[in-house]
């Protein structure tokens, strides 16, 4: 699901490659988790990363709320 949300937002990331990076190590885990994870980076990142970071959560949350 993860990498799903990254798939459909990549052409809208500024900081794609660390944003690519993030997902190749955390698409195992959880959704959940994943949510979490990102919502405590959203707190402590700046700039376009923290922008880039929202776009994700907010795919990621968008392909939750589709499949219910």
């Amino acid at each position: 699901m993860l990498r799903e949300a990254f798939e459909n937002v990549a052409p809208y990331l500024s900081d794609i490659e660390k944003i690519r990076e993030y997902v190749k190590k955390n698409e195992k885990r959880d959704v959940n988790e994943v949510i979490e994870d990102i919502e405590k980076r959203l707190k402590v990142e700046k700039g376009t990363l923290k922008t880039d970071f929202k776009i994700l959560l907010n795919e990621l949350r968008k392909i939750i709320n589709m499949e219910m």
